[in-house]
């Protein structure tokens, strides 16, 4: 069984490592293309904890930062698996969406008293430093990364999928989604999309499909890859 893997590297490669044991082939194509923002100027003189929602985020940060001696709240497990490796050694993860990562401060840190600083790439899903602003948290925020999407769809991508020999199709954002839609129209490959599973990551990451193109769309009951798999039959 093919699957197509759309999501930036290096988390495009650790997918496929992941589906391989699985039993699966996967075909990497990502759509977009991680550009770490460089010489990021954020005092940390007065900051308590360091918020993260993404591994791409973390590794962002740390490109030409070395500061790893704050806690670090994460979105989910990956991303706190990401900045475990970096080498922070206070790591809580909300494991869920940017609603959980809230919930997370909310429980265990306190407004007025903890200054927090967002980390964050150029397009976000959610405003989680003004949910946090409202519930009188003092938030900075620092754009440490931007998404750039891929002006032609990736050969690897076009190719098994003129052949109709792909069978899944995954999705982690939003803007992954919306870049696959606008490449295949542009490459007139949309009519052959409907004998393809689409697996989105999420319900906004769905929104950025066009559902009557394909076999089925399936959405993640939690926002994480391993339920992702999951939803094609691919349990660990």
């Amino acid at each position: 069984m093919k699957v197509l893997i759309t999501r930036s590297e290096p988390g495009a490669s650790q997918t496929a490592e992941r589906l391989k044991r699985r039993g699966a082939e996967p075909v990497i194509a990502p759509l977009l293309r991680i550009r770490f923002i460089e010489d990021v100027v954020q005092s940390l003189e007065k900051t308590h904890a360091l918020l993260f929602t993404s591994p791409n985020a973390v590794r962002a940060w740390l490109a030409d930062r070395s500061e790893t001696d704050l806690p670090a709240f994460c979105v989910g497990d990956s991303t706190a698996a990401e900045a475990e490796a970096a080498g922070f050694s206070r790591v809580r993860s909300a494991g869920g969406d940017v609603g959980d990562l809230l919930d997370l401060c909310e429980a265990r840190l306190v407004p007025g008293r903890h200054r927090l600083l967002y980390l964050r790439g150029q397009h976000t899903s959610g405003d989680l430093a003004g949910a946090l602003q409202a519930r009188g948290f003092e938030v900075d925020e620092a754009i440490v990364y931007e998404a750039v999407a891929e002006n032609k769809l990736p050969l690897s991508a076009a190719r098994v999928i003129r052949r109709r020999e792909l069978a899944v199709a995954l999705f982690h954002s939003r803007r992954a989604a919306i870049a696959f839609t606008a490449l295949t129209e542009e490459a007139d490959l949309s009519d052959y999309l409907n004998t393809v599973i689409a697996v989105a990551i999420s319900e906004k990451a769905a929104e950025g499909l066009v559902r009557s193109d394909w076999a089925a769309v399936k959405v993640a009951e939690t926002p994480d890859e391993t339920d992702m798999l999951n939803r094609i039959g691919f349990a660990p």
